[in-house]
């Protein structure tokens, strides 16, 4: 029997047959050779390619365009990429475009992302494409990136791996601290920007931006107490996004439906420390990631079932004979979760189904002199006692912020 994601594939990939192009599959000219391969197993083997590579290969065929581009195949791919660390750098270069007359004078920055992988630390770069004025990264979801632009020009989302990009209107300024986050559906996708910030009463206002409409609507701010709104990145899953809303001595999370837009303040199972964390892990599922003794990191899985209420579910436990309330948690990877301490380039990964941690250094020797004195220029701005992650966690996907409905 077929499958069902299969068969709504089929009904979009196939509607135009042309030559060399068969109902459910594809047909091949090798020499002198034809070559059917089943849509299957053509299904199968792009799931593997990463996503730069299937921007390139969708464009050789009609057939291979409409699965690669189909949501089906797109969200498939989401499920098996695996997770990198992202961040934004910066190189100074001449400007070639302006009059010779003035070219030893001016001078450009040309951005691009850098992508470390968890395992071997080694990193590689992606221009960023047609944007010029980058500030900083706010936040990365399923493979999309928020990015705020200089001199308060607005926001933009970027795909690194399609190189696409949709520019947005800033959120309300003037205020600090603020923060910035992704909130996506659970069901049927979509997402939406989220802005936290402190208004001149000190009382917590929240505005949220739509990613299909592209325009901004204030909601109600949440009834719980925020210590510091920038000490912990939001975290979405099971469509709404959480906070920990105090560095450390929580008893209860605030979270924000998708659908509804209200917040809501849910219990912990235990008293938060200073670097545990909220994380995204099994596909989607919240995780309250707690140091619960020195030796002892336990993980706590959040079940909403729309019933019976909220409930933690204890999924693991990390002991070791060393101190290890050092270890910040960070992300996760399929099975492996993965820690960081502040401000090094040294990762821990975690296996959670062999119980092995290994270290991985992160490979920051191959960045440019300029790109590190960036770097350091920022940390002095950014440095004023307050969590500063260079790093963020994301994946490589083929989601469009332009069309979120299709996702």
């Amino acid at each position: 029997m077929e499958k069902e994601p299969y068969k709504k594939i089929k009904k979009s990939a196939f509607l135009d047959e042309k030559k060399g192009e068969v109902d459910g599959g594809l047909e091949m000219e090798a020499s002198t050779h034809k070559t059917w391969i089943p849509f299957d197993l053509l299904f199968h083997i792009f799931l593997l390619l990463p996503a730069e590579s299937l921007c390139r290969v969708s464009f050789a065929c009609k057939t291979l365009f409409n699965m690669i581009s189909s949501a089906n195949f797109i969200e498939a791919h989401l499920r098996q990429s695996e997770t990198v660390l992202l961040t934004l750098k910066s190189v100074t270069e001449e400007n070639t475009s302006l009059p010779f007359a003035r070219q030893p004078h001016a001078q450009s920055r040309k951005f691009f992302f850098q992508f470390w992988e968890l395992h071997s630390g080694k990193s590689r770069k992606v221009c960023v494409p047609y944007l010029k004025n980058i500030d900083r990264i706010l936040a990365s979801c399923n493979g999309l990136v928020l990015t705020k632009m200089k001199k308060n020009a607005g926001l933009a989302v970027i795909n690194p791996s399609t190189r696409k990009h949709i520019q947005l209107p800033l959120g309300t300024i003037g205020f600090h601290p603020d923060l910035y986050g992704f909130m996506r559906r659970q069901l049927m996708g979509g997402y939406k920007v989220v802005h936290l910030f402190r208004d001149k009463f000190n009382h917590i206002r929240c505005e949220i931006l739509n990613l299909s409409t592209r325009s901004w609507h204030a909601v109600d701010g949440p009834s719980s107490t925020f210590g510091s709104i920038i000490f912990h990145a939001p975290v979405s899953a099971i469509g709404a996004i959480y906070w920990l809303p105090e560095r450390s001595g929580c008893n209860h999370i605030v979270s924000l439906g998708y659908d509804d837009e209200k917040f809501l303040s849910i219990p912990l199972p235990i008293s938060s420390t200073k670097n545990d964390r909220l994380i995204e892990v099994g596909g989607g599922l919240l995780s309250f990631v707690t140091h619960a003794t020195m030796h002892l990191i336990q993980v706590w899985i959040l079940r909403r079932d729309g019933v019976g209420g909220d409930n933690w579910i204890k999924r693991y436990s990390i002991n070791r004979n060393y101190d290890i309330t050092g270890l910040i948690p960070f992300c996760t990877s399929g099975c492996e979760m993965v820690f960081n301490r502040h401000r090094r380039n040294l990762l821990y990964v975690y296996n959670l189904e062999s119980d092995e941690m290994k270290e991985v250094n992160l490979d920051t020797e191959t960045m440019d002199r300029d790109v590190e004195q960036d770097d350091m220029e920022f940390e002095e701005e950014v440095d004023n006692g307050e969590e500063f992650l260079f790093y963020i966690p994301h994946v490589n996907s083929l989601i469009s912020g332009s069309t979120p409905h299709r996702q």
